[in-house]
């Protein structure tokens, strides 16, 4: 997941001279041929748009072609290629001038999108990675668990820890010679054997979720299992690891196969409830955002105090609605952004030359990343539409100033 958060941070900071950077979104697993052709029609019709708005001759055209030409190579290619089992989107940046080329492949689709632009469009990745948070799903038993770590929607490792517990009558109590007065002593002893035998066992599964969670603190549990065995489990875990539980769900039969839990039922799960659970972060986000603002705290709304936060470095994370749509302004010289492009003439920070920006929601992802913040892309809401669907948290009050006393940013 670090890897990801390392990609969208490394190409938020670039920047490109005459040929854009082009950013291409797909999903490409597909059922049928028709759909293939979909697709491959799709990347070939804004190729040829792309390149009708750069006149032959002008500065970077040459280069742009050649970038658009290897991007349409590498798509027919994964088409023609059999592809990894779950692969359904592709998120590919390219730039002849920077030897930029990166094709990144993800279990989850993206809506089609090819676009050029100075800086890539990052949008649809960082709310990737901030909706597939890494996973642990743990499936309880009542002789232990499996645990399995999903990272952007994948199965990047699993665990199987059990104990060996009777389960035959007659394994389970052998009074053997003793003496009928001393039968229901061995039995009890026995229970206390297998009771201490499955303890040990849920023991060793609680350290190996606490392993894996440490090396992945930003992991959610799923724990998976009936009401007395999450109980029993629970109990085990200390409480940060409580506190990363999203969701408790029953075991459900569809996961069963012959050798344990079928992973495609615990990637299905773990998916199904972080969707859940980012959809309630969204409306707390949400709320919190216009709270603080509206009662002077750490928090601004709208595209000119944010735009504003962004140029003096203070957001610590960008609140964006999903259909964001807004030009603005980027100053060619000192890179400041500005949200009001009518009567814009000259930089109001440095006094350099103004360019247009298309697509300022993402010069504003890309900002944010660029400088270590975070970005959290959210569904359309009435409340945040109302401050034309952008909010951010904050570092400080100002670019001297101080986090007031009890404010924490986020």
């Amino acid at each position: 997941m670090s890897k990801l958060y390392g990609t969208l941070a490394e190409l938020a900071r670039m920047r490109s001279g005459d040929e854009p950077i082009v950013s291409l979104y797909l999903g490409v697993r597909v059922l049928d041929e028709k759909r293939s052709d979909e697709i491959r029609l799709f990347v070939h019709d804004r190729v040829r748009r792309v390149l009708a708005q750069y006149p032959e001759g002008s500065p970077g055209r040459e280069s742009l072609a050649r970038t658009l030409g290897r991007v349409q190579a590498y798509v027919r290619e994964l088409f023609a290629r059999a592809r990894e089992p779950g692969q359904s989107g592709l998120a590919l940046f390219a730039n002849e001038g920077l030897s930029l080329f990166r094709p990144l492949l993800f279990r989850r689709s993206f809506a089609s999108e090819l676009s050029t632009d100075n800086i890539p469009h990052l949008s649809q990745l960082a709310r990737l990675a901030d909706e597939e948070e890494p996973a642990l799903v743990v499936v309880t038993d009542s002789s232990g668990a499996d645990i399995y770590q999903v990272l952007l929607g994948d199965l990047a490792g699993e665990e199987s820890l059990h104990g060996e517990v009777p389960r035959r009558p007659g394994d389970e109590w052998n009074p053997g010679a003793a003496r009928p007065g001393r039968q229901f002593e061995r039995l009890e002893k026995d229970v206390r054997h297998v009771e201490a035998l499955v303890q040990r066992t849920r023991r060793r599964a609680v350290e190996e979720v606490l392993s894996l969670f440490q090396r992945e603190p930003r992991s959610r549990l799923v724990l998976v299992g009936t009401a007395e065995n999450l109980a029993a489990f629970e109990r085990e875990l200390p409480e940060r690891l409580r506190a990363a539980v999203i969701a408790r769900v029953p075991r459900p039969r569809a996961w069963e196969s012959g050798d344990g839990p079928r992973r495609e039922g615990v990637l299905k799960g773990a998916a199904a409830a972080l969707l859940a659970h980012e959809r309630t972060v969204e409306v707390r986000v949400v709320d919190s955002v216009v709270a603080k603002s509206l009662r002077g705290g750490l928090a601004v709304l709208g595209p000119e105090d944010v735009v504003m936060a962004l140029n003096e470095g203070r957001v610590y994370r960008l609140v964006l609605e999903e259909d964001f749509a807004r030009v603005g302004w980027r100053c060619t010289h000192c890179d400041a952004l500005g949200s009001k492009v009518s009567g814009a003439e000259a930089c109001p920070y440095c006094g350099g030359a103004l360019n247009a920006v298309g697509h300022l929601g993402e010069a504003l992802v890309a900002r944010t990343l660029g400088e270590g913040g975070e970005v959290q892309i959210v569904a359309h809401t009435n409340k945040l539409h109302g401050y034309r669907s952008v909010g951010a948290f904050l570092r400080q009050a100002s670019p001297a100033g101080q986090n007031p006393p009890g404010e924490a940013p986020g």
